[in-house]
Formats: C-alpha cells, structure tokens, sequence
C-alpha cells in the first residue's frame, strides 16, 4: 500500500529567538542574564538573531531545538537523514515490529511510467507474501528442528513455565495442522510472541528500500541549517528533499524569523556544488 509523507513539528524549545539573542548578547556584553532578558524587546531580538545568522556565531543557535515527528517516508530516506549525525533518532523498528502489511513509498518517475509503477506495486505485494511466509516457516523450524533450535525452543519453555511433556504432546498432534502459527498462538501466546520476534528480525532482510517507515528527529538549529543547506538543494533525492521543505514550513509556523535561515545554500550565496550545479538556483532570502 503506497503511504504519503507526514511531518510534525511536536516539540521545540521554548521562546527560540528570545533563547538565541540572550544567548548571543551574552557573549558581548558585562551585563548579568536577568538584565540582558528584561532589556529586549522584539525589534531588538530580530535584529541580533539575524545578524547572528548572517554573521555565521553558530554555537549560538545550538540553544535552540525542533523534535520532528515523520511518518510515511522510506527507509532510503532515513539511511540518508541518518547521516546527518548532530542529532537525535528513534525510529520503529522492523526487528521488534512485525510487518502485517507493510507501506511503502513510489518514486514519482516511477510513478511516471504506469507499466513501471504496476511492476513496482507487485514486487512489494511478493515481497509482503515471502515476508510472511518466511516467518511463519521459521517458526515452524524452531519448534520442529531440534537438532538446530532445541535449546532455543527449552529456554523458552521454561520461561513461559511451559511443561515439555505436555508441549511434546502438542508438537505430535500439531506437526501438520494448516494453520500451525494460529494454533501455536492459541495454546502458546507468549511462546509463539517470543518465537515470532526471532523470526521478524530474519525475515525482515527481504525488504526493499521503499519500506516504510517512521522516526523521531530532533536537531538543533544549528544542525537543521546545516540539513536544509543541502537537503533543500534541488540536487537532492527528491523524497529527502521534500521532507527537508516540509520541515522548513514546520519552522514558519512557530518562528518565522527562524525559519529566515533555513533553505538552500544558494538562497544564502554562490552554489558549493561546483561543476555539479542544477543551473536553477532558488531565489535569495533576504534578512
């Protein structure tokens, strides 16, 4: 099932700029925290902040910071988000977190050619199916493999508090049941629960890159810059560039003067790519 992209900005420091300024006045004045505080007013903030932004004294607006929640967006994207390391991630996990039907993410130039985009659909649709038939065939050998998993499957045992007699019993009646997954879990719930989490986290390398997935960003200002200086670009991944835009409207909502400093690089200067320019820079902001 093909997913979209949702972001939400769930969290953020509390009055960032009045933050940022304090900060930033700090640094150059004798006056004690209370007074720098008491004598700004909001004039005064968005001056110092954008000559702090223009001026580069990025420590500065590490005071600051926006936790991010990200829903529909793949595991292709998250490999690259990943890489900008000054940051903080909690993403779900496919090893504790079994795939029933997973969704997943269409390219737009995939989208683009419908004969394409039916291939791609089918392959996740195979590729939901051996998941899951990969998982309940594990299953199956850890209860009936013994020369392999026997000790895995005691161990279990006698953590559920699972007589073996009586589950030697039911493994004879059970061995060829249609249904052996279903009729585990019904006499066995924790047993089978303990059993499917080995599975999953097998299973799961059968899954392609569109997968997908969600996860918890928090980064500083300083960081987020940083990230939409070149995930902003129109150079990047298109998915990663649309989730670093949709961050960027986050910020407008709270802090318009904030969000003044995020974009492309060349929204801020000449293009750092070179060679490899898009030819297509965005229009300057100004501050």
């Amino acid at each position: 099932m093909e997913t979209k992209l949702k972001v939400k900005l769930i969290s953020h420091t509390m009055n960032p700029e009045l933050v940022i300024a304090t900060a930033g006045k700090l640094c150059y004045s004798p006056s004690n925290i209370d007074d720098l505080m008491e004598k700004q007013t909001d004039e005064s903030i968005e001056r110092f902040v954008n000559m702090i932004t223009s001026i580069g004294h990025g420590s500065v607006l590490e005071h600051t910071s926006f936790t991010f929640g990200i829903e529909g967006v793949s595991r292709s994207l998250t490999h690259q988000l990943v890489r900008h390391r000054i940051a903080s991630y909690s993403q779900q996990s496919q090893r504790y977190v079994k795939e029933t039907q997973f969704e997943y993410v269409i390219p737009q130039d995939i989208k683009n050619n419908k004969v394409l985009e039916e291939s791609y659909k089918k392959h996740m649709e195979d590729s939901q199916k051996l998941y899951d038939e990969i998982v309940d065939k594990l299953i199956y050998d850890y209860v009936y493999n013994e020369e392999v998993y026997g000790k895995v499957v005691d161990i279990q045992l006698k953590k559920c508090k699972i007589s073996k007699e009586e589950f030697i019993s039911w493994k004879e009646e059970n061995k060829f049941a249609d249904k052996f997954v279903e009729s585990l879990r019904n006499s066995y719930k924790r047993l089978c629960s303990t059993l499917e989490k080995k599975a999953i986290e097998n299973a799961r390398y059968i899954f392609p890159n569109a997968c997908e997935t969600k996860i918890i960003c928090t980064m500083n200002l300083r960081s987020l810059i940083n990230f939409c200086h070149h995930r902003c670009c129109r150079r990047a991944q298109e998915e990663i560039n649309q989730l670093a835009w949709t961050m960027v409207e986050e910020i407008e909502k709270v802090s318009p003067l904030l969000a003044k400093s995020l974009g492309a690089s060349c929204q801020f200067g000449p293009c750092p790519e070179g060679d490899m320019c898009c030819m297509m820079p965005y229009e300057k902001k100004n501050k």
